[in-house]
């Protein structure tokens, strides 16, 4: 499984960010069982298939460590081909760090909005990113 991270600090948009690659992926893929994650409800997991015939796993809680690095172990035995993640950078989140850090991974750090981007222009430019590495 190669694992791909959306790094940033809290409250920049990437929770946001995955959800719209969600949507990337659900316009080429099909989703099999989206649940809520936490009690923000930018938050959730599913896996997307039939995209290349790819099992993408997606999961946007990225406070929470311990959920990440489950998730990680989760999804994997599921045999799926990407875990694609959020991952805040507000605090040191070992566990989900060291789990990520056993497979391949690719690290993308979150655009913020500024005075020459808007926010939902980083946020779409970031998701984009992301798919193409898919």
């Amino acid at each position: 499984m190669e694992i791909i991270v959306l790094e940033g600090l809290p409250d920049k948009g990437k929770s946001t960010t995955i959800g719209i690659l969600y949507q990337l992926l659900l316009r080429v893929g099909t989703s099999t069982n989206k649940q809520p994650l936490g009690g923000d409800p930018k938050d959730f997991s599913d896996i997307v298939i039939n995209y290349k015939n790819l099992k993408i796993a997606v999961f946007s809680m990225g406070d929470n460590s311990t959920a990440i690095s489950q998730a990680i172990v989760n999804y994997n035995n599921q045999n799926c081909d990407f875990f694609i993640c959020s991952l805040s950078t507000g605090t040191p989140k070992v566990r989900a760090n060291n789990r990520i850090n056993q497979f391949r991974n690719t690290r993308i750090s979150k655009t913020v909005a500024s005075q020459s981007i808007t926010e939902n222009q980083a946020n779409d430019n970031d998701a984009n990113s992301m798919f193409a590495l898919i």
